[in-house]
């Protein structure tokens, strides 16, 4: 919250108007003999100026109401030095800001340095974010590479948790306290992450290398399958695997192909895999999220994926309910995590009734730009999403 210097100069003054009336004469004897005391902390806003606080945001600015304050020449929250000025300094009041950078000790106290050499504790905790995972670059990296994470107030300093138990190496923090980028340690498996600061902890909504519901990893026979098993590989020269097999489709494709990697009826293997779709997921859709990992090694800029899934008759159903992916992406050789709506990816595909034994699945391109489709695709999931 922001206030104007002519409010804060008002509160000032208020404040000083009622030091004057309350302190002693020269013949009367100094309250608290003389010894600095606080009896309150206020916020400066005259609005409010009811409101007494025990802590405050980093940058807010406060007004110290006590006895015998005048002498003040030094204030300190935690292990910070604030800021004084004398025009903010009465015999009844102090007027400063709490520091906006972030302590590396906390004490939750406020000490203030008299010209005497005395000094003065009182209680106060500055109020600091504890933090916030937003996402992850890839939610599945390989042990002892290196992972981004995403969110906010992450204040050196931090610590990487997986589940596991494992703490990972901290390589680093962005100066915006918004990016972690940690490696992997061994002994890391499917889960939440935790990070912790000095200020809190907080684990992540979504998992680490999550395994849950996958319809799509490609890792099973294979058997049935109209189109895919000369895609799937386990191993590439230039995209290394990050959880067993995947798709790797390079081609050079016109203006409206219609080239599938991906294709086969309920009957064959891909429906063991696609079975995994939640009921739930299809009677609260908005409740979940489509993801999965792609690595390009091209632009895919122009591209249009139709991905369909049903349990009509393929051959024709396919043609006539898909959902469009449209990536737009270039991830420069690294693996990344792409998240759909599953409510739109079901909606598109028409809503297909649940099967507990498997659906039709089909993916392949078909668009009006010319596209070089040099990428990689794993780990299609359907999976709760993160509020």
């Amino acid at each position: 919250m922001k206030f104007s210097f002519k409010s804060i100069l008002f509160f000032f003054i208020a404040v000083a108007m009622v030091g004057m009336f309350s302190s002693c004469t020269e013949d009367e004897e100094l309250p608290y003999g003389g010894k600095p005391t606080i009896n309150y902390i206020r916020i400066t806003n005259p609005d409010a100026s009811d409101s007494l606080v025990a802590k405050a945001g980093q940058g807010a600015m406060i007004a110290i109401v006590g006895q015998n304050l005048e002498g003040a020449r030094e204030i300190w929250f935690n292990d910070l030095r604030g800021s004084l000025s004398p025009t903010f300094i009465t015999n009844t009041s102090i007027i400063t800001r709490v520091p906006a950078d972030i302590p590396t000790e906390i004490s939750n106290q406020i000490k203030i340095i008299f010209a005497d050499g005395d000094s003065l504790m009182y209680d106060f905790e500055v109020d600091i974010s504890e933090p916030v995972i937003t996402g992850m670059l890839s939610e599945y990296v390989n042990t002892g590479d290196v992972a981004t994470i995403y969110g906010n107030f992450f204040y050196d300093p931090v610590t990487v948790t997986f589940t596991g138990g494992v703490e990972g190496e901290v390589v680093s923090v962005s100066e915006d306290a918004n990016v972690i980028e940690v490696i992997v340690p061994e002994g890391a498996v499917p889960g939440p992450i935790t990070v912790s600061t000095n200020f809190g902890e907080f684990e992540s909504e979504f998992w680490f290398r999550d395994n849950r519901n996958i319809i799509a990893g490609f890792d099973g026979t294979l058997a049935g399958l109209w189109t895919g098993p000369d895609y799937v590989k386990a191993s590439d020269p230039v995209i290394p695997a990050i959880n067993g097999k995947f798709v790797r489709f390079n081609k050079s494709l016109g203006p409206y192909p219609y080239s599938e990697f991906y294709v086969g009826p309920a009957n064959s293997d891909l429906a063991l895999e696609n079975r995994n779709i939640p009921e739930d997921a299809l009677a609260n859709p908005a409740d979940y999220v489509l993801k999965f990992e792609v690595n390009t090694l091209a632009p895919l800029a122009g591209a249009e994926l139709r991905m369909y899934i049903g349990n009509g008759d393929l051959v024709s159903e396919r043609d006539a309910q898909f959902y469009t992916w449209r990536p737009n992406v270039n991830t420069n050789g690294r693996w990344e995590t792409v998240s759909i709506p599953f409510e739109d990816f079901y909606t598109a595909n028409e809503e297909f009734a649940y099967n507990p034994n498997g659906y039709n699945m089909s993916f392949w391109f078909h668009g009006p730009v010319a596209v070089n489709t040099n990428f990689a695709m794993d780990n299609l999931r359907v999976v709760p999403i993160a509020e």
